[in-house]
């Protein structure tokens, strides 16, 4: 049975952005977590992406890798109410750490479905003690 994996905003946007200088080094570990784990997402990360890729890469070309994207065999998460109230109470334990109102709405996701396997190179979620947090882009 496959463990379950987050994989953060920013290490998809890597992933799809073949001009980032930082692709190169994702690719691999996206894809081999692609084939080994079941990565889940919450709505909120979706969007996020959306914005990166519509933004960066124009709507035609944005829409097609986020439609590539969805595709994936994702597990993702709607964004409720009680996540919302759960991602609030995130945001104010670990604020202190740089985590912001989309962060915190992952840790929620993560609270709820008992995970603590994060693949990021977000500085603070680096820095929240539960979460077990693979850097692709982190020097070896």
């Amino acid at each position: 049975m496959p463990t379950i994996l987050i994989i953060d905003t920013n290490i998809w946007a890597y992933f799809f952005d073949r001009d980032a200088a930082e692709h190169r080094r994702v690719e691999g570990p996206v894809e081999n977590a692609l084939k080994t784990e079941q990565i889940a997402a919450n709505t909120i990360v979706v969007m996020e992406l959306a914005q990166f890729l519509v933004r960066s890469l124009g709507p035609v070309s944005g829409g097609e890798k986020l439609g590539l994207f969805l595709r994936f065999p994702l597990a993702i998460s709607d964004f409720e109410y009680q996540d919302a109230l759960e991602a609030v109470d995130m945001l104010k334990r670990y604020s202190h750490l740089g985590i912001g109102g989309r962060d915190a709405t992952i840790l929620a996701l993560m609270r709820r479905a008992k995970v603590n396997r994060i693949m990021t190179h977000d500085a603070a979620l680096k820095r929240v003690d539960w979460l077990e947090v693979i850097d692709p882009l982190q020097a070896a």
